[in-house]
């Protein structure tokens, strides 16, 4: 997959969200991020690729709290003049009756080694455009219904019209990859393209099948995208239409999941367990599993770098060879990891009124905040956790992280930590962080002593700041969901909480209740004395992290599984079972 004359652009990949950097507000959360690490991975390896995506100039949220807890999102118009490059043409995408013009942006990733992977932007506030077409291109994942439908549309439809705008029509592109169902009318606009070239449907879906990744990223119902069949028909071309499969359609609306599903040669999975249980959610089709990574050269703290650099020099272009860092000397690992904290306490006592201490045991848990990621798990009974750590030591706990405006439930668990901070008089030290982002996230994954995870089992599909973490050497405190059940040796890369059990629920009291006693034991009896009482146990744990779970839980290994697993074998169409 390296340039050659005859084959200048392997991969097209389409993602709703690409997280650039942090003054680019293009990114929600974790999508986001993995979909930038991604595209930076195809940049170090040589590889030819573009992304497409949205420029969403108005961004997802910019969060503050009121005095009560309560989220406040705000829109923030971030610079696209400052940070892309406008392309000296327009394209124009058909909406069932009329067409919205999109000026088109461009941001080039630099590999570490001086390639360039360009990443294009569709802007549709343009003054051709009507009032409400001109906002398309303004919030991610804002408005109604009817809303994200015209954005799937810009995405899908205008990537297409893009790409052939810049001379990648689909002799020059291999491998057509969707990041999430967002983009599913790729595979219905390539549909009609490929009806020209063959005479029966079983030749358009195996060349179609030749050409379309899909990855599936979440079992939550919420983030299947369906539009009502109505709304669909209002906005896409007619032609389009009626060559969407009836097997896509869900009583009265299209499933953009189902869409993907159907013209895709390969499925993947994001995490081993995501697999199987996808595979329970849509039997008839193979899931390849791809678990995730993190891009190590992002997400690493510099001071960590530094002796990485002199132990490891290889890591920067191979990370498996972190696993050396078994013998790097373990005041060297824990000096680092000390300078790294100095500057995360800092940074957090510039908001908190309790001064938060280098010397005090910090967990952190930061990520986008909805239901079942349970956030409160840990706040269950303070007053029972303070009694057993009292005779340990103490604890601080940092938290950060966003709802989405919609999701009021996600805004309720916000509020009520907040809540509990307020008028928590114990001594554990608490702190909600407002406006999570990626440097921010940089701070923490590096700084805390502890990273904490406590999704309902079986709906967390991945998860990737525990991998950013463990570049670190901070030790991950879990649930066995996501990727954790295949990085996790109890204490040794770090801690479960509960159990694997299919049967989990998240009104499930019982399960709570298991998994708040559960880890307020792996704290009070294994972590904090270990911290507190076994220095040297404990930075063997960060060692083991670091070398096990960042050498193998990078985009490296990662992408090097979709050559082997996907990009490779795609002409052949495996996702179906025939």
């Amino acid at each position: 997959m390296k340039k050659t004359k005859d084959n200048f652009l392997d991969v097209a990949y389409f993602s709703m969200e690409v997280a650039i950097n942090s003054e680019m507000m293009t990114y929600s959360g974790g999508l986001g991020v993995l979909a930038g690490d991604t595209l930076k991975t195809f940049a170090d390896f040589k590889y030819t690729a573009v992304g497409i995506t949205i420029l969403h100039e108005q961004g997802y949220v910019k969060q503050s709290l009121d005095s009560a807890g309560q989220q406040i999102s705000k829109s923030v118009l971030w610079n696209k003049e400052e940070n892309l490059t406008k392309l000296p043409f327009t394209i124009e995408v058909p909406l069932s009756d009329h067409v919205v013009v999109c000026a088109i942006w461009q941001y080039n990733i630099e590999g570490q080694f001086g390639d360039i992977v360009p990443v294009y932007f569709l802007d549709s506030n343009l003054p051709q455009n009507t009032e409400y077409d001109r906002t398309f291109t303004s919030h991610l994942y804002g408005g109604d219904r009817f809303y994200r439908l015209c954005q799937e549309q810009l995405l899908g439809l205008g990537g297409l019209i893009l790409l052939e705008m810049l001379n990648y029509n689909s002799d020059k592109v291999r491998i057509y990859h969707l990041n999430e169902g967002h983009a599913s009318f790729v595979g219905l606009a390539l549909y009609e393209q490929a009806k020209k070239l063959f005479s029966t449907h079983i030749e358009v879906i195996d060349y179609i099948g030749s050409k379309l990744v899909f990855t599936t990223h979440t079992p939550v119902e919420a983030g299947h995208d369906r539009f009502l069949i109505s709304d669909v028909k209002h906005t896409l071309p007619a032609s389009l239409f009626e060559k969407i499969p009836q097997e896509c359609f869900l009583e009265d609306k299209l499933c953009m999941t189902l869409l993907s599903l159907y013209f895709s040669g390969i499925v993947t999975g994001v995490a081993k367990m995501h697999e199987k249980v996808t595979e329970k959610m849509f039997p008839e089709y193979d899931i390849i599993p791809v678990t995730n990574g993190a891009y190590h050269l992002e997400w690493t703290h510099p001071d960590l770098k530094k002796v990485y650099d002199e132990y490891i020099p290889e890591w920067t272009i191979d990370p498996s060879s972190l696993r050396k860092a078994i013998s790097i000397p373990d005041e060297k690992i824990w000096d680092a990891h000390v300078e790294a904290k100095k500057k995360l306490i800092k940074y957090v006592n510039q908001f908190s009124e309790n001064e938060f201490s280098v010397d005090v045991c910090t967990l952190g848990y930061a990520r986008r905040f909805t239901s079942y990621k349970r956030p409160a798990l840990i706040l269950a009974d303070l007053e029972k956790l303070e009694n057993m750590i009292s005779a340990v030591g103490s604890l601080q706990i940092i938290f950060a992280g966003k709802a989405h405006p919609s999701d009021e439930k996600g805004k309720d668990s916000i509020r009520g930590i907040y809540e509990i901070i307020q008028k928590h008089q114990g001594k554990i030290k608490m702190i909600f962080l407002e406006d999570y982002n990626m440097e921010m996230a940089k701070k923490l994954v590096a700084g805390v002593d502890i990273w904490l995870n406590t999704p309902l089992q079986k709906f967390e599909a991945s998860g990737t700041s525990g991998m950013k973490a463990s570049f670190n050497g901070v030790p991950h405190l879990s649930v066995l969901d996501g990727w954790w059940p295949e990085g996790w040796t109890e204490g040794v890369t770090g801690w479960s909480i509960g159990k694997n059990s299919s049967e989990a629920r998240i009104d499930d009291l019982t399960s709570w209740n298991f998994e708040v006693e559960d880890l307020y034991q792996k704290l009070a009896t294994n972590i904090l004395p270990l911290y507190y009482q076994d220095r040297l146990g404990f930075i063997k744990i960060m060692k083991h992290a670091l070398a096990l779970n960042g050498s193998h839980f990078n985009t490296y290994r990662m992408m090097n599984d979709y050559v082997a697993k996907v990009y490779f074998p795609l002409k052949n169409g495996l996702n179906k079972k025939w």
